[in-house]
């Protein structure tokens, strides 16, 4: 089991590396490429794009963890009738959202050109393109949820790294101002394509069960019945997007999308805090649903209890280092594009608003892998309507900084919500979670963030040289003190247990 965990997370950070590498090679030059509104343009696509995504009505999820819980007890028939059910559903939604987007470009393109007549066919060919991608995109979610329920994340990491730079090689070689926005849209579609039928084809490999599409298994339901499981999911998911990508829409809305950048490039730095928890938390849903298949509650406890406790001790130090360092280097990054003083406040802002929830990271995964998710559906909605009306009252009182302001209230309301139901759950108290799990980062944490803080003030970060040498620094100290004083003898062989193996060569 060991090995199978570090395998999957392995390859998932690597993904997360790749994409980290890429942005920050690749954004400067779509953001100069495409000019502001065709940036700020396509980020509000792609959040519209985002929202429709959760019309999946938690079949993701919910796909991942019936496959883990049907391989778990080798029910190879509820395997191909889950693929089947599943791909006939999200194939439909896939086709009415394209065509959503297929009737917009032909019907009102100018919505989204500026300048007149002559853009028109590039805006035109932008919606067509962002509806094939749809198309494929929804079905390409199964296989993707298949191979991450059976635990083969490395797979479909492989593929997803070789898209991502082979689209970065692409676009640096062809992008022009006029193509840019076109180019992108259609890469993205293409990749959908490729992604589907390559997952697909792992599916059928006789080690994963020879998993394929037949109709014949489709059954009415079993559908019901994922439906049923997935509305949590789905609710939850919907608040989420809600929260995530309602921003974009609201300052690009009120403010036009030239205002978004400003937004957009500092919330993909404090991103990837998240993205880091995501992929490190990303494999253990199934593992828990497996676990929990086989009735060993006890394991799950000291799992998830050991786990948090090292997510935790490594998002806390991320935040606070990007919101000393996330100014400087974005400033350094974009050659001063933006009002330093700004971007400093929205970082720590949109920092905050990730890093709260990420304190108990495996909530989520946990929750769902035993169907106990139903508190996100009953929380999370309030929550994210709440931050939607938020951040529109604060960007029309305070600009861009509001919608990050809009954000950080209601997660103090909520995050402890979900922390009693998972100490409930787990038959702990609350005060141990936060006297295990948190606290044993704050002295580490703390020394780290003032060194870090009194390099800011006397000497500055004039150049990457200058950044890099300071996380190196700083991320040395923390990671010794909280070695010596946050970790018990038990995790530390654990963690040397680990280290090694990651090394080692890896067997599917």
């Amino acid at each position: 089991m060991l090995k199978r965990i570090i395998v999957n997370t392995s390859s998932n950070m690597a993904q997360l590396i790749v994409s980290m590498v890429v942005t920050f090679v690749m954004a400067p030059i779509y953001l100069k490429a495409m000019g502001h509104h065709d940036y700020g343009l396509r980020e509000m696509v792609l959040a519209l794009v985002g929202y429709m995504g959760m019309l999946d009505l938690g079949m993701r999820p919910t796909v991942s963890r019936f496959a883990s819980m049907y391989n778990a007890q080798k029910d190879r028939d509820a395997l191909l009738t889950v693929y089947a059910c599943s791909l006939v559903f999200l194939g439909i939604v896939g086709f009415l959202l394209a065509s959503f987007f297929w009737i917009w470009a032909t019907t009102y393109p100018e919505w989204l050109n500026p300048s007149g007549e002559e853009e028109m066919a590039k805006y035109v060919l932008f919606l067509l393109l962002v509806g094939v991608q749809l198309l494929f995109v929804f079905p390409k979610y199964v296989t993707e949820s298949y191979l991450e329920g059976l635990q083969r994340y490395y797979f479909k990491n492989m593929v997803n790294i070789l898209t991502t730079i082979a689209i970065a090689v692409i676009s640096y070689i062809y992008i022009t101002p006029e193509n840019g926005l076109v180019l992108l849209v259609g890469l993205g579609a293409a990749s959908q394509v490729i992604k589907l039928l390559i997952f697909g084809l792992i599916l059928l490999k006789p080690a994963l069960g020879t998993i394929y599409p037949n109709i014949r298994y489709f059954s009415r339901k079993k559908l019901q019945e994922m439906l049923s499981f997935g509305l949590k999911s789905f609710i939850q998911g919907a608040a989420y997007k809600v929260e995530r990508l309602s921003d974009k829409l609201v300052i690009g809305s009120i403010l036009g999308p030239a205002a978004l950048p400003v937004y957009t490039i500092p919330s993909t730095l404090v991103g990837y805090i998240s993205s880091v928890t995501m992929t490190l938390t990303h494999v253990f849903m199934p593992l828990f649903s497996d676990l929990n298949a086989r009735n060993q509650q006890d394991k799950i406890k000291s799992i998830y209890m050991v786990a948090s406790k090292l997510v935790v001790g490594l998002v806390i130090p991320m935040g606070v280092g990007v919101c000393l360092i996330g100014g400087p280097f974005i400033a350094i990054w974009l050659e001063g594009e933006f009002d330093p003083a700004l971007v400093d406040a929205i970082i720590v802002l949109l920092v905050v608003y990730t890093l709260v929830p990420k304190l108990n990271p495996f909530a989520s995964r946990y929750l769902t892998a035993i169907n106990k998710h139903v508190i996100f559906a009953k929380v999370a909605p309030p929550a994210a309507l709440g931050n939607l009306g938020l951040s529109i009252w604060l960007v029309f009182e305070y600009g861009v900084i509001g919608a990050a302001l809009g954000s950080v209230l209601p997660v103090f309301v909520v995050m402890p919500i979900y922390l009693k139901v998972v100490a409930n759950n787990l038959e702990i108290t609350m005060l141990q979670f936060v006297k295990q799990v948190i606290l044993p980062a704050l002295i580490p944490v703390t020394v780290m963030g003032v060194g870090l803080a009194l390099w800011r003030v006397e000497y500055g970060f004039p150049g990457y040289l200058d950044i890099v040498l300071s996380v190196v620094v700083s991320g040395a100290v923390y990671g010794l003190l909280y070695w010596l004083v946050a970790l018990k003898e038990e995790e530390r062989e654990l963690l040397m247990r680990i280290v090694p193996a990651c090394f080692r060569r890896k067997v599917p």
